[in-house]
């Protein structure tokens, strides 16, 4: 007796049918899926780079502007938005401007955005933005701080004027937000440091935060847009006829 075997035909189509759609949804998890977190993952982290320059924006405008209040509503995707208040201790980074007259050491404290799905970390320190990979010595600069050295020519030999704003962020206590976040901030005081005349050789010390290296930004700002010499740290500004220091503190109210 001859066996029927249309049924067995179908069967084994259904099964190779069935086969190939299970593949194709392993290779579009096993390749497609790690493609498209890093993807958010770079989408995330841009936003939070605008952002940052927002809130830069917003700090320039409390400190040059005279603007007592600002606030700025952000959504911290993919991360964590953390408070690091000024002088708060530990490793934190660490700036010192020395010419004849003054000798200024702080630290600024910061805003810090840590990705979860990636290793970037985005930084907002005295001023400047920046950005570095977790657990590598590199980092740039996303946007510059305010500070200035003029030069005028006109003079025999030229003149040099260097103008240096600080921004110490502060807080009552440490804070961290992911999430919708809104970071509001107050300019608390201004200290106008005495214009230095004659003030030499001015010299930039920066002293890094071994958690959140950020030198080489600082190094490639200093060598680099002001024209600084040195490296390792120090870098020193020469002949700098006039120095004058202005320092803000801007306290971050909540986020």
């Amino acid at each position: 007796m001859k066996m029927n075997e249309k049924a067995v035909s179908e069967a084994i189509g259904f099964i190779l049918i069935l086969g190939i759609v299970i593949s194709g949804i392993g290779l579009v998890t096993l390749y497609g899926y790690p493609v498209l977190m890093k993807e958010q993952s770079n989408t995330d982290v841009k936003n939070m780079e605008r952002a940052m320059i927002v809130i830069q924006n917003d700090m320039k405008s409390l400190c040059f502007k005279n603007v007592p209040y600002k606030e700025a509503t952000l959504q911290v995707s993919g991360g964590t938005l953390e408070v690091i208040s000024a002088n708060a201790g530990g490793n934190a980074p660490k700036f010192r401007i020395k010419g004849t007259n003054p000798d200024i050491e702080f630290s600024p404290g910061a805003l810090i955005y840590r990705s979860d799905r990636g290793t970037e970390v985005i930084t907002l320190e005295n001023g400047a933005v920046m950005t570095r990979q977790e657990d590598a010595t590199g980092s740039a600069m996303l946007a510059e701080p305010r500070w200035f050295c003029d030069v005028d020519t006109t003079t025999d030999p030229p003149t040099k004027t260097f103008v240096v704003y600080i921004m110490n962020i502060t807080a009552d206590e440490r804070m961290a937000k992911s999430g919708m976040a809104t970071v509001r901030m107050s300019l608390e005081n201004t200290t106008v440091h005495k214009p230095t005349d004659n003030a030499g050789d001015v010299t930039v010390t920066y002293t890094k935060d071994a958690d959140n290296d950020h030198s080489v930004a600082w190094e490639s700002y200093l060598t680099g847009s002001l024209k600084m010499s040195g490296s390792g740290g120090a870098y020193t500004l020469s002949g700098v006829k006039k120095l004058v220091i202005k320092e803000y503190e801007i306290k971050i109210l909540g986020i």
